[in-house]
């Protein structure tokens, strides 16, 4: 049966498709069959898919994207659940019907959280929408400065409003945004590098927490 995560905030630029993008390579070149729905309108997902079957051709990218119908997205992906054993879905920015029928249809959700006032602020709200489907979200630090004091103080908090936060987190390295821009993940590049190894543990992290 194939697990179904959610990455899922209502603040843009969280970080949803970098890490949408970065798992689905690390778990497909390990030899698991990886589906992605893009149900982000901005479809950042997408375009990266695109870019990806540009460079390594349209057979070869190893990740299938899976076309719905969000009306009916809790059904469809109980149909095709046994076919993939990881089916990961990037969320639009925003708490909407969309993003409901994401978090509903997700056995779990993990939500990627830049350290900075503004994304704590729009973070709570979803946060506590998640709690109430039962869905035991993560946070996921992303953009992580070394450090920074900001961090600590932003964690502090999320631990007070009741917050679970995964041990592992993602810097702010230019490779993740370097290796999106073409449809590659930074696994691609190399698995010892600083990057990978930060994707490695994420990934490691999301499967104890199933």
């Amino acid at each position: 049966m194939g697990k179904v995560i959610a990455f899922s905030n209502q603040k843009g630029g969280s970080g949803k498709s970098t890490l949408s993008a970065n798992l689905s390579v690390l778990w497909s070149n390990s030899g698991y069959k990886v589906a992605v729905i893009d149900a982000d309108a901005q479809k950042s997902l997408s375009y990266w898919l695109e870019a990806r079957k540009s460079y390594y051709g349209e057979d070869d990218i190893g990740i299938t994207q899976l076309n719905f119908d969000i009306r009916n997205l809790i059904d469809e992906i109980k149909a095709i659940k046994r076919k993939y054993d990881f089916i990961i879905i990037d969320s639009p920015p925003s708490i909407t019907f969309e993003t409901m029928q994401v978090v509903k249809a997700s056995d779990r959700v993990f939500v990627p959280v830049q350290p900075s006032p503004v994304d704590l602020m729009a973070t709570l709200p979803f946060l506590k929408i998640a709690k109430q489907e039962r869905k035991n979200p993560i946070i996921i630090l992303n953009r992580v400065m070394p450090r920074a004091k900001l961090t600590d103080a932003m964690i502090l908090r999320l631990r007070y409003a009741g917050a679970k936060i995964a041990r592992s987190r993602l810097s702010s390295k230019v490779l993740f945004a370097e290796t999106f821009s073409v449809g590659r993940g930074v696994v691609d590049i190399s698995v010892t590098s600083d990057a990978s190894k930060e994707i490695i543990n994420v990934g490691n992290e999301i499967l104890r927490n199933f």
